[in-house]
């Protein structure tokens, strides 16, 4: 990749997390809107057991040959099929052939094979967190798959759970809790054997505190809040960390502990990985919810670097599937205001379309417009695709979009084998933009969505200032949606149309120029004037250009803070926004600090709003969190922008009370 040093105003300054918050200061100092380190990632996410069999010595985990005990058969979608680590490392360069930079593999870890009918090919029943699961191979295994990976400039994400462990503890009739005979030191490690480091308290509801102290559909739901626990978890991990040298954690069901478990555990994680020699460890949670401001929390609160962005997957799969819902889009994009603080922002969340627990993109657009045939339906999952890897975030792919999979729902039903399926009903399902596979390898053919995808990939390396430019909605109306990006010095045009019928879109843009050049789509370019461009879009299509002769606008920018006033969308915390004269690209740091004191940012916008549902236009915009402070103190708050040419403005500094 190159250079990050080297792609514009916004990324000439990116940083990493821990060098970023600007406290202490006694003159407000501008600071720009933050790029981590990891921003540019695209991930390829793999099921390791249903992607490559490279040793089939390994298929049974070392048990009997019966189902019920080694968790194996592979014509059952609910058991062990195979794949596992030396299959994967085979299939690396198939990955990186594909342009993603990272892969994230399912829990590695040792599982209680079977329960409730079912086996854990999965990984998400650990029952032994010291060690690979025997399934997938051995610790050299996932070793040589981690160094391989790394040889080839490919990251290694790992998943992990904290939350619960495999189902052990059973309930009396009286619920009360209980480990079976001869079980009581089947965990490792020890700590995880102990019925006092967990809640106890039968299956969650999900609903108020028993969504983070019930068990998870019976799994044995941990005792987070116990130091033992935490110390335990932490010292668990951080050993993996420094043994394996991996790139970073995915974590299960974070929405489902406690914030004071991530602000002690993911702290610590981040010292121990960086002290490695892995100053770039990425941590992102899922948190299993489509409002953002349930999600934003987690970000700015709980000491998570970012979160699967499943706000953006419902979003985007309405917009995608079919016409309208372009104004839910702009919506999405405005709340990306509540990520932002002085070491965070919505840039870092991790985009995707489907999951291996909701089901894939192809299975949504099967069901909501598959009766317009599979011509469309595979058009519309490029739209998919495209604005996946075009729009802000740090892109998912679920292994097999690329192959068409679409399968006939989620959980067990969207997890089918890359290699040869004995699972009959996956050789006859629907495939986007292939037939069947029958009793073939996926790998054994190539789907025309495998170049849409290098195709983005690829653009997405070529044009790293599409990818780290502020992203600015232009147009939500109905079926049409468009954005522009830019990182001050340049700008790009991204505009799509979810509709069945052409239309026709004229876009406001920053530059004055009047030369713009596509980069990818099937729309066409009609005119281009100083500020607009006019583009015709095929049904279910897209158009991605560059402005060739950018030119800036030249009226000066000034800043002026709106009055504060509470907003009751967000769980009490307090907007502060500012409005911008000129037209040009700008963006606007806002800095606090009590009376007396020295100055701290709290984040800084690098784009206006647009005016929808009820948000009003034109608006740059962070969050202040009273909880941060006592009730009564008195703080001033001030905001700097700073334009394309690096001109300054401060306004006049408002004062505020904390809870008034």
């Amino acid at each position: 990749m190159r250079d990050l040093r080297s792609i514009g105003l916004l990324s000439s300054t990116i940083l990493i997390l821990s060098s970023v918050a600007a406290t202490g200061e006694t003159t407000p100092t501008f600071h720009p809107s933050l790029r981590t380190a990891a921003f540019a990632d695209s991930t390829y996410f793999v099921m390791t057991d249903r992607f490559a069999n490279g040793d089939t010595s390994n298929d049974l985990g070392g048990a009997a040959d019966f189902r019920l005990t080694s968790g194996y058969d592979e014509s059952d979608p609910g058991f062990y099929h195979g794949g596992d680590l030396k299959g994967l490392t085979s299939k690396l360069q198939y990955i990186k052939d594909l342009g993603f930079t990272s892969i994230w593999i399912t829990p590695p870890v040792g599982q209680k094979s079977v329960q409730g009918g079912s086996a854990a090919y999965h990984g998400y029943w650990g029952l032994d967190f010291t060690t690979i699961d025997k399934h997938l191979g051995t610790d050299a295994d996932f070793q040589n798959l981690v160094t391989t990976a790394h040889s080839m400039g490919l990251k290694v994400v790992v998943d992990i759970v904290v939350n619960h462990t495999a189902d052990v503890i059973q309930y009396t009739p009286k619920n009360k809790a209980y480990i079976p005979a001869g079980q009581g030191a089947i965990k490792k490690p020890a700590f995880l054997n102990s019925l006092l480091n967990y809640h106890n308290l039968g299956p969650s509801t999900f609903t108020g505190s028993s969504l983070l102290t019930g068990d998870f559909y019976g799994l044995d739901d941990l005792y987070t809040e116990k130091p033992a626990v935490r110390q335990g978890w932490i010292d668990l991990w951080s050993g993996w960390i420094k043994k394996y040298k991996f790139d970073g954690f995915r974590i299960d069901t974070a929405r489902h502990v406690e914030a004071g478990f991530w602000n002690t555990f993911l702290p610590s994680i981040l010292k121990v990985a960086h002290s490695s020699g892995i100053p770039n460890f990425v941590v992102f949670g899922e948190i299993a919810d489509t409002n953002p401001e349930d999600v934003a929390p987690f970000v700015t609160e709980q000491s998570f670097q970012s979160a699967l962005d499943f706000p953006f997957q419902a979003a985007l799969t309405r917009y995608a599937s079919k016409p309208g819902g372009a104004e839910q889009l702009a919506e999405l994009f405005n709340a990306d205001d509540l990520y932002t603080t002085a070491t965070t922002n919505a840039y870092a969340l991790r985009t995707f379309l489907g999951n291996h627990d909701m089901g894939r993109i192809g299975y949504s657009l099967q069901k909501i417009a598959g009766w317009d045939g599979p011509d469309i339906v595979y058009r519309r999952d490029v739209l998919a695709q495209s604005l996946l890897m075009l729009l802000r975030g740090s892109p998912v792919l679920y292994y097999g979009d690329e192959k068409g999979m679409a399968g006939g729902g989620g959980d067990k039903l969207a997890r089918q084998d890359m290699f040869a399926t004995q699972v009959t009903d996956w050789q006859s399902e629907i495939r986007i933009g292939q037939d069947p596979i029958g009793t073939a390898s996926s790998f054994d053919f190539t789907n025309p969505l495998e170049k849409v995808i290098t195709d983005l990939t690829s653009l997405r390396t070529k044009y790293p200032d599409l990818i780290s430019g502020s992203q600015q909605v232009r147009v939500a109306s109905g079926d049409l949606f468009a954005v522009t990006r830019s990182t001050g010095n340049n700008e790009y045009l991204i505009a799509t149309n979810s509709s069945d019928s052409p239309s026709q879109i004229t876009i406001p843009v920053t530059s004055l120029g009047k030369s713009w050049a596509k980069l990818y789509g099937d729309g066409t370019l009609l005119t281009a004037t100083p500020g607009t461009v006019t583009v015709d879009l095929p049904a279910q299509g897209i158009f991605v250009a560059q402005a060739t002769d950018y030119v800036a606008p030249t009226t000066p920018t000034k800043v002026k803070i709106a009055p504060i006033a509470t907003d009751l969308n967000t769980q009490g915390w307090i907007p502060l926004t500012a409005t911008l004269t000129g037209s040009g690209y700008a963006q606007v740091e806002f800095m606090i600090r009590t009376s007396g004191g020295t100055w701290s940012s709290i984040g800084t916008a690098d784009r206006p709003t647009f005016a929808a549902g009820q948000t009003k236009g034109g608006l740059y915009r962070v969050y202040l969190h009273p909880a941060k402070f006592k009730k009564g103190t008195k703080i001033e708050i001030q905001a700097i922008a700073r334009d394309a040419s690096g001109t300054q403005s401060q306004s006049a500094i408002v004062n505020y009370k904390i809870g008034s």
